[in-house]
């Protein structure tokens, strides 16, 4: 049984803890995040199954491992058996060409060998197939015995394969792990990233790209953001090598009359100068193909200036096509519309470059949505006869599809309940994202990991989360509170899993309403109002704006700002308040992307009453930001609450959150704006919340 390095290291750890181990305790000890072990934890219990143990999960103490301990014996035995090490087939391939990309000389056949631990005639196979796998690239392997191994071709086709081979093996957690190990100065510089780049110059272009994106109004999903940033690494590499592309120039003339070759040359400068290296036009001209193939951010406001309106049009038809097809009216969907042309267009580029876009889902989107499937390939094929569009490509466009026709097919409307850790924050930043990428998911409703206790979760269609839920009978799916492409995508293929049992429960529910006659509680619902008041009535009466003198350390200035809320009497043991806080933030980070605030919030025992409070800093510094990276934080957002607030409560704060992120021009409120601004803002959304509300 092949055992992955890190899944041996977590096994290793808990064995020879021989007591109840933390997440975090494992994530420290493996130097990775909570959350990757939590997804390692989905493969070590069959392993450890195979050796008669299991882990034992106990809350508030962690895991253990249980069994006899001449089975644990067995199986640490089998992990410390260095020839243990396997690889498949495609892993053994993916290594030899890493090695033969950045060989200066060729490489013995036997030193390849004994690296792979496997026999010359293997290795010899693996050379067969290899040299097929390139070939469509213009590349080939030259084998001379006595001579070795060596990869020719044109640089500018080594680029493309090293493109798409980091398209296949693309690990959004594996980049964002070396990111957090760099900020917490456990990251080896030499070590490889996705077995092409060096570790130290990655992360030096992370740090430069993640600055210029918003200088340069560059709208990039996750995936495309990771690949871009991986692709001008290792040009760096290689242009710090001597090898350069070269380009057409009837091409590279076409390439300068768009959008993005302004941004690239913009780029291209500023790598000049972090690297001392110079960086020709041909060069500028491949990284602006690579923007122009990126994913749109499916986050970036939709604007029809931006977009090629003979695409736009096309979508229409092929949206209208469709429509005919199954029999559902799509053309009033915007959401549909506007995803598919944010899709579409990166997507053409990309095709006509002959770059990949990785589908892992491919194969069962063909399966579940079968007719869909072809009809969208006959769709595309009439409606874009100069490209083609592989197998995989469909799969994405059929998923904007899928689940919108699903829910009009059945007139389900969902009501989903999500779920973050304090109630307060995060879980209507990710609602607020579900709603805008996901209309057939109607109603919300928000809840705390504790609350979570207290709640029927069978009265809910679907159950989205942005921590990990420790109750095993709730079927939920876990995301990032900013709704990431692969997130949105997940979700989409839950829905579609939970589309029988929402129309069986549907039923249900409309046969039981049929035999019951609905009564209203005029006592209850005056309690409720009072309820809702209560919470506004104090947020606008204490909500302020205070300058601030910022300390040498971030704990310290959010400490002594705690202490002053315990002198006005709004908290109590404030230090106990500040490590919620504290760590609340290392769960995954407060600042608000693209912004230069973030939002501190926390229920906690020692709050004492509602408050919303804005902090302006003397002196800006470095926090960690909601998608995982650093920013900078001029000011920041305070949202307090007892911890026994009520719903009424959370979603008062709930409805502040969400009004943050809603736009642009929102965000530049909150984040700039004066306590006049702000508080009109908060009169007005208070104000049509309670003009709409049902009690």
């Amino acid at each position: 049984m092949y055992i992955t390095a890190r899944e041996q290291k977590v096994i290793k750890y808990i064995i020879q803890q021989n007591r109840y181990v933390t997440i975090r305790e494992i994530a420290d000890s493996v130097q990775v995040s909570t959350r990757t072990i939590h997804r390692e934890l989905k493969s070590i219990k069959p392993i450890l199954k195979n050796y008669d143990l299991s882990l034992d999960k106990q809350p508030g103490k962690g895991l253990k491992a249980v069994g006899e301990q001449e089975d644990k014996q067995r199986l640490l035995s089998h992990i410390s058996n260095e020839d243990q090490i396997e690889y498949s087939s495609d892993e053994r391939k993916l290594l030899i060409l890493c090695a033969l990309l950045e060989a200066k000389e060729p490489v013995k056949l036997y030193t390849l060998a004994a690296d792979l631990q496997v026999t010359n005639a293997t290795i010899s196979y693996d050379l067969d197939e290899l040299t097929e796998w390139i070939a469509p690239y213009g590349l080939q392997l030259i084998r001379k015995r006595g001579y070795g191994i060596e990869l020719k071709g044109p640089e500018e086709a080594k680029r493309k394969i090293v493109g798409n081979l980091i398209v296949d093996r693309l690990d959004i957690q594996l980049f964002l792990e070396t990111i957090e190990m760099n900020i917490k100065h456990r990251t080896k510089a030499t070590e490889k990233v996705f077995g092409v780049v060096s570790r130290g110059q990655l992360l030096k272009v992370e740090r430069l790209l993640f600055h210029l994106k918003d200088r340069l109004s560059l709208s990039l999903s996750d995936s495309a953001y990771i690949a871009l940033v991986v692709h001008l690494t290792y040009a760096i590499e290689r242009i710090q090598l001597g090898e350069t592309i070269r380009m057409e120039e009837e091409e590279l003339m076409e390439l300068k009359r768009t959008k993005e070759f302004e941004s690239s040359r913009r780029m291209a400068r500023a790598l000049e100068r972090m690297f001392n290296v110079e960086i020709p036009e041909a060069e500028v001209g491949y990284m602006t193909i690579h923007l122009r193939s990126a994913n749109r951010s499916i986050h970036t406001e939709y604007r029809i200036d931006e977009i090629e309106l003979d695409i736009a049009l096309r979508t229409k038809k092929l949206i209208d096509f469709i429509s005919n097809k199954t029999g559902y009216h799509l053309n009033e969907n915007d959401s549909l519309y506007e995803g598919l042309v944010s899709h579409l267009e990166p997507a053409m580029n990309r095709l006509k470059e002959k770059m990949r876009i990785y589908n892992p889902l491919t194969q069962q989107i063909k399966k579940d949505y079968f007719l869909l499937f072809m009809a969208i390939e006959e769709g595309v094929e009439h409606f874009f006869p100069e490209i083609e569009f592989p197998e995989d490509e469909i799969a994405f466009i059929v998923l904007h599809f899928g689940s919108v026709l699903e829910i009009k097919k059945e007139e389900t409307n969902i009501h989903a309940l999500v779920v973050c850790s304090s109630g307060i924050g995060s879980s209507k930043m990710l609602a607020s994202r579900l709603k805008k990428e996901l209309p057939e998911i109607a109603k919300f409703d928000l809840s705390s990991l504790i609350e979570l206790k207290e709640i029927d979760s069978s009265s809910y269609d679907m159950i989205v989360s942005t921590v990990p839920i420790p109750y095993e009978h709730i079927d939920y799916i876990m995301v990032s509170p900013l709704l990431n492409e692969d997130d949105a995508m997940r979700v989409k293929a839950h829905i579609k899993r939970k589309i029988p049992y929402m129309i069986e429960k549907k039923r249900t529910k409309e046969a039981v309403n049929e035999s019951v006659q609905d009564t209203i509680d005029m006592m209850a619902v005056a309690e409720q109002v009072t309820k809702y008041m209560s919470v506004i009535r104090s947020i606008l009466s204490h909500f302020t704006i205070e300058k601030r003198e910022t300390l040498p350390q971030h704990e310290a200035t959010i400490r002594q700002l705690l202490r002053q809320l315990e002198g006005e009497g709004f908290i109590t043991h404030a230090d106990d308040v500040a490590r919620g806080l504290l760590e609340r933030e290392q769960q995954g980070g407060l600042g608000i992307p693209g912004t230069e605030f973030a939002l501190y919030h926390l229920k906690h025992e020692f709050i004492q009453e509602p408050i919303f409070h804005l902090y302006d800093l003397d002196q800006p510094y470095e926090v960690k930001s909601m998608d995982g990276g650093q920013q900078t934080m001029s000011r920041m957002l305070m949202m307090l609450a007892p911890q026994e607030l009520g719903k009424e409560g959370s979603e008062m704060f709930s409805l502040i959150s969400s009004s943050i992120i809603e736009s642009e021009e929102s965000m530049a409120l909150y984040g700039q704006g004066t306590k006049e601004d702000i508080e009109q803002k908060l009169h007005q959304l208070f104000y049509q919340f309670v003009k709409e509300a049902k009690w």
